[in-house]
């Protein structure tokens, strides 16, 4: 009877310990459901940055440590000293958080920023209108795309231009000492060359012969249009998201995508992370930014491939690519910058992850976040991502990510979107 009793003990035992398994793998399958198919929403509340948030930010500021020129420039990648109107945004964002981070001294800082914006007043504008797409940083010369020695003028880019704009507004706002100097960069630009009919304008004339032609898709398109309102613009087509907006499933999401089809219409990370950290999602919703992050946190449960896509340089050939969410009717394709599929060289991005765990801080950035931040070299920098095919960093140090790195964790630190940090100090 004593036997009977234990079988009978054991049965029920191994019943309850059943019941609590499928229970507890019941309950982690529903967080993992309600994760996958909730809509994030951006936090707006300062979260004082860790000791391992600060290394990150102490690695990205010895970049530019490294690569400023005598003009107080920095070169857009390590010892190659070319830069753009969107490098320079960059490179102020970075030394912004470099002051407020307590990296760069105040005085320091407003040096190295009259500096460059001396150089910016200097430079030799495109066809004496506006800032030429690319120039050597040593030598403020107008140049080709990673041709530095020959003298080159070879057009504009709205987008380049605007994202610059905003960030001459921010700094407007937050040392207004600078106000003046930020004037006479911005007084010799003709603006009406950047918009037609409500449309932002962009000029290629490497053949020789300028195109003027629209310039922007879906996401680039908003974030550089609001920019350019900084500087008195206002391109009312561009600023409209749903103007051209449709949507594409994927893995279940309505992913927002731009239904024009004449040039590459790339769905990346980059510009809702720029919105969000900047104007708080006043270019693009942010309900687009959130689902741009779920359909990406959904491919991380089919695949197990941390996922933070965005646009990248690389350490090898063909040296950049556009990681896509979504680009000319598929999903998740990269394509090299004259638009072949470089899918060998797919990969996640260093600075799309920071961003976007700052920007909406759920269990999935948290994790994407964590599996790279350590993607860096304190004494270069921190370098552009890893490559999923071989698991292996991609060791390309850039201007564009360690200032958009240190533009995110000023973020966290002010609890704030950046515009409004800066216009409070007015």
């Amino acid at each position: 009877m004593k036997i009977l009793t234990s079988q009978s003990q054991r049965f029920w035992l191994y019943i309850l310990c059943g019941l609590i398994f499928l229970t507890a793998w019941g309950t982690h399958q529903i967080l993992l459901w309600h994760q996958s198919t909730a809509i994030p929403a951006p936090v707006v509340r300062r979260i004082p940055l860790s000791e391992d948030d600060r290394q990150l930010a102490r690695s990205a500021w010895r970049y530019f440590e490294l690569n400023r020129q005598p003009t107080g420039l920095v070169s857009s990648a390590a010892f190659f000293p070319a830069t753009t109107m969107w490098d320079i945004a960059s490179q102020f964002a970075g030394m912004t958080a470099a002051r407020e981070l307590g990296m760069l001294p105040a005085d320091e800082f407003d040096r190295w920023m009259a500096q460059s914006l001396t150089s910016l007043s200097k430079i030799k504008l495109y066809n004496n209108e506006l800032p030429n797409k690319a120039y050597n940083a040593a030598t403020l010369q107008p140049v080709n795309y990673g041709k530095l020695d020959a003298y080159q003028e070879i057009g504009f880019s709205a987008l380049d231009i605007g994202r610059l704009g905003m960030w001459l507004d921010l700094i407007s706002a937050r040392y207004p000492q600078h106000k003046d100097a930020i004037k006479t960069v911005t007084a010799r630009w003709n603006l009406t060359r950047l918009s037609d009919r409500g449309q932002l304008m962009g000029t290629d004339a490497r053949s020789g012969k300028e195109e003027w032609q629209q310039e922007g898709r879906l996401g680039y398109e908003q974030y550089g249009a609001y920019g350019l309102t900084k500087l008195g613009l206002q391109p009312t087509v561009a600023l409209n998201p749903n103007a051209e907006m449709t949507t594409f499933d994927i893995l279940g999401v309505a992913v927002p995508v731009d239904r024009r089809t004449t040039y590459h219409n790339y769905v990346t990370s980059e510009p809702y992370i720029l919105d969000g950290l900047e104007s708080g999602f006043k270019a693009l919703p942010a309900e687009f930014a959130a689902r741009v992050l779920q359909v990406q946190q959904r491919r991380y449960w089919e695949t197990k491939q941390l996922t933070a896509w965005s646009e990248d340089n690389l350490d090898r050939a063909p040296w950049f690519v556009y990681n896509s969410i979504f680009v000319d009717g598929q999903p998740w394709k990269t394509l090299d910058s004259s638009g072949k599929d470089a899918s060998a060289f797919r990969g996640s991005s260093t600075k799309a992850a920071v961003g976007w765990n700052m920007l909406f801080r759920t269990s999935y950035t948290e994790r994407v976040y964590k599996g790279l931040r350590g993607l860096a070299d304190p004494e270069r920098g921190v370098f552009a991502g890893y490559y999923e095919e071989t698991q292996e960093p991609n060791r390309a140090l850039t201007l564009n990510t360690n200032g958009i790195i240190l533009e995110a964790l000023l973020y966290s630190h002010v609890g704030k979107p950046l515009e409004e940090w800066a216009n409070a100090s007015r």
